[in-house]
Order: structure tokens, then C-alpha cells, then sequence
């Protein structure tokens, strides 16, 4: 634990720490911060180091090595990532404590010349009191090929913020600055979650994605298997890139993953039991054998879906009309299309501000050996992953299936499958619906 008197040099003394980690909640997840996970990656990073009283962790080397993905002894003097990507975010601060965040009582700031931020209390006749600020509609916008380039840059760029904050939260003993989750003994989602932490002290496998697979395949114009994913052999067939063979080989992973694993993390705490990080090239089939276990992302970015697709009936595929990802429906019942599918190709250059229809699936099923409980959450883009992820962890999401199936909250759920259709626009995503299910899924 940090000492009192490192804490006052950051924070008023009057402040507790538990205050300032739910209002560095309320900032990252607000509008300034919505399209850009690599600002809420910094303030995260810069945020739980100064509450800690870590401040010798918070320079300009550490934060471009542990959170804007560069080498550990890159030269600051070459690269000023972290010089740029301050000034954004002191604009993004301004922003947020003048406009919706206008009613806090606790400001952040990060003065120039340094990284460390000061949390100062606000005057009593500075406070205004909390609004609803409209949420602007968000036009839609055409459709555009992507520059390989640039695409494959942000990905991974984005990836590795999140891989690199993910292990910084997780390497202490409480993951702080995670979603508030709402658990009880009548909440929805323990129908889902008493199989998981049945008994205190319990542990859940959480596996990652891992982007650099996809990427490749997205590149290379491949589908790959879990057995070439295993092997490693196709990295052998690089084509000719050896800048694109640096991004794939780097342990990379998505925002929704590092988001969707600390809200487990939290479910874990509440339950009495916790969470063990893994990244999709760390484990292997004896980590899916017995125990329990949760595969974020599609079989492209984590491929161990692959063993529990032929007990699934929504599985991932290719819609050779819209050259994109979908979802084939086995055995579609009456009503239900044999398909649910994106487009492929989207501008990556500007706000990422393209509004479309995506679709992802949450999944309930046994372990390989029937022992335990793998749940598969799993989008046909990021934003789908992550609200597949909320729909298992939120109770008025979850109890739309119970509702569905007739179950009753706090009664265990049997295998399930869920299909759900949302709308998703720069980085996050609204109107989550669930438009078909399978229960029991046999």
C-alpha cells in the first residue's frame, strides 16, 4: 500500500482513493474519451500509479514502454509519442470537467512539463449540478476500402494499449478501476454466474484474443485453424513484410478484451473468487479440459472456439456478398435468416465514425470433459465482443433471456446460446437486442 504522504502529493488528503478511482471511471467512459482507447489507456495508467503513490513509475519512458507500445529502451529523444499523446489528453480533460463533467466536485489535471495528474476538490460555488446532456445523433457514413497500412497500425497499437494496461491492473491484487457491477442475491446474471463461483475461492480462466491472428489472416487472405494457430507455421509464410511479421508476433490484444476482463474481474470479487488472466497464445488444450473458462473473441482472434463451434448453432463464417465476417445460423427456425452478417471493409482513417449493424453471440456450454463451464463471447467486430460481454454481466440484459426461457432470477441457467444484434459506431455501442436464442442448448 502507497503511504499517506505520497498519495497528499497528487491529492487533497481530504480525498479517499476509492473517490478518485470512480471518477477516473466516469471520465474514461465518457464522451471526450468514447473513440479514443489510447487516452483512456494513458489516464488509466498515469491515474492508478499517482492514487498509488507510484510517481517514479510515471515517466516518459515508462509510459510509452508500458502503455503506447513502444520497446522498453526505445529514446524518448527519437520519439515523442508520449509528449503528443499528453497534450490530447490535457485537452480531453479540459473538455470533459467543462462540459459533462462540469458537476464534479474533484478535478484532474496533468500540469506541462510532467505525466504525474493532480486531483484538486473544487471550490463550493465552482460546482454546477449534474444534467443530462443530449447524446448527438451520429450520421451514418459511407462505407470506404482500408488503407492495409494504417489499418494494421492502429490495430495494433490499440492491441498493445490494451494488453499493456490489462497486465499492469492485473499484477496487483484488486483491479480497481473496473465497472461498478451490480450483484445480489435476486440479480438476473447469477443464474449465470452461481456455475462459475459455485464455492468461495473459486477461479475463472479469462483467455484473450489475440489480434495479431486476425490480422494476419485479414492480410494474407487466409482462414486459419487451431491447428495452424498452434503450430505456428504460418508465420513462416510471411508475405514479405517484415514490419507487418513485427505487429502479428507482438502479444496483442483488443480494448473490449482489457474492459470485458476487468468486469469479470469485479463479478469474480463479488462472488468471493477471482480471475486468471490468460492470452490466447499462452494456454493450451489442457487449460479447456476441465474448470472454467472464458473465450473472449471470435474463432479468427481466438481460435480455441474452434473446439466448442460443433456444439454451437450460430458459428462463425465468411458472407462472400458482403466480403465479411457473419454468423451461419445451422439450423435457422421459422423466421430466422440462415445468416447474420457486416461488411468487411471500413474507412480507418479519421473519427472511426461509421454507424453500422453488427451481431455477436454469448455462449454457456461445458467444459471438454463436462467437469466445468466454458463461456464463449464472441462479435463479428470489437464493439460486438464487448456487448455480448455487458449482456452477461448486466442484470437487465441477461434477464431479457431468462424472460425469454422462462427461468427465474437466481435459478442456474443450463447451456445456452444467445444471438444478439447491436448498433456500433466509433469504439462502443448502443441498442443491444437479443433477436434469437437456444435453450438448452444440447
Amino acid at each position: 500500500m502507497p503511504r499517506r504522504a505520497e498519495i497528499v502529493s497528487v491529492c487533497d488528503s481530504s480525498l479517499k482513493p476509492e473517490e478518485l478511482y470512480k471518477l477516473v471511471h466516469r471520465v474514461t467512459s465518457s464522451r471526450p474519451f468514447s473513440s479514443s482507447p489510447t487516452l483512456r489507456a494513458f489516464l488509466l495508467y498515469i491515474a492508478e500509479h499517482a492514487i498509488e503513490g507510484k510517481l517514479a513509475d510515471i515517466k516518459e519512458q515508462q509510459i510509452g514502454s508500458h502503455v503506447l507500445g513502444r520497446k522498453p529502451d526505445y529514446d524518448p529523444a527519437d520519439d515523442n509519442i508520449v509528449r503528443v499523446r499528453a497534450r490530447q489528453l490535457r485537452q480531453r480533460l479540459d473538455e470533459y470537467f467543462s462540459g459533462e463533467g462540469d458537476h464534479e466536485p474533484v478535478v484532474i489535471s496533468i500540469p506541462k512539463g510532467g505525466y504525474v495528474p493532480l486531483f484538486r476538490p473544487k471550490a463550493a460555488n465552482e460546482i454546477k449540478p449534474p444534467t443530462d446532456l443530449p447524446v448527438p445523433a451520429s450520421p451514418p457514413h459511407p462505407i470506404r476500402s482500408p488503407n492495409f497500412l494504417r489499418s494494421a497500425a492502429l490495430w495494433s497499437i490499440a492491441g498493445l494499449i490494451a494488453l499493456a494496461v490489462c497486465i499492469q491492473l492485473w499484477s496487483r491484487k484488486e483491479a480497481r478501476l473496473t465497472p461498478a457491477v451490480e450483484q445480489t442475491t435476486t440479480d438476473a446474471t447469477r443464474s449465470l454466474w452461481s456455475h462459475f463461483f459455485a464455492a468461495k475461492g473459486q477461479e475463472v480462466t479469462v483467455v484473450s484474443a489475440d489480434a495479431g491472428f486476425a490480422l494476419w489472416q485479414d492480410v494474407t487472405h487466409r482462414t486459419l485453424s487451431l491447428g495452424d494457430y498452434v503450430n505456428r507455421r504460418y508465420l513462416q509464410d510471411q508475405p514479405g513484410n517484415a514490419g507487418l511479421l513485427e505487429i502479428v508476433v507482438r502479444r496483442t490484444t483488443s480494448p473490449a478484451d482489457l474492459i470485458l476482463s476487468l468486469r469479470f474481474a469485479e463479478i469474480a470479487r463479488a462472488y468471493g473468487g477471482r480471475v486468471k488472466p490468460q492470452f490466447a497464445r499462452n494456454i493450451d488444450i489442457h487449460d479447456l479440459r476441465s474448470g472454467n473458462v472464458v473465450l473472449l473473441g471470435s474463432r479468427r482472434s481466438n481460435p480455441w472456439v474452434e473446439l466448442f463451434e460443433p456444439h454451437l448453432n450460430f458459428v462463425l463464417d465468411y458472407d462472400p456478398a458482403l466480403k465479411g465476417p457473419c454468423f451461419r445460423n445451422k439450423s435457422p427456425k421459422q423466421g430466422e435468416p440462415r445468416a447474420f452478417s457486416i461488411a468487411g471493409s471500413f474507412a480507418v482513417e479519421g473519427a472511426e465514425n461509421q454507424v453500422i449493424q453488427s451481431y455477436a453471440v454469448a455462449a454457456l456450454l461445458p467444459s471438454l470433459t463436462g467437469t466445468g463451464r466454458v463461456l464463449v463471447i464472441e462479435g463479428l467486430n470489437m464493439e460486438g465482443t464487448e456487448a455480448a460481454g455487458e449482456f452477461v454481466t448486466n442484470s437487465e440484459r441477461f434477464g431479457m433471456l431468462l424472460r425469454r426461457i422462462g427461468i427465474e432470477n437466481n435459478t442456474p441457467v443450463k447451456p445456452f446460446e444467445a444471438l444478439l444484434k447491436l448498433t456500433a459506431v466509433a469504439g462502443g455501442y448502443a441498442n443491444t437486442e437479443l433477436i434469437a436464442y437456444r435453450y438448452p442448448l444440447q
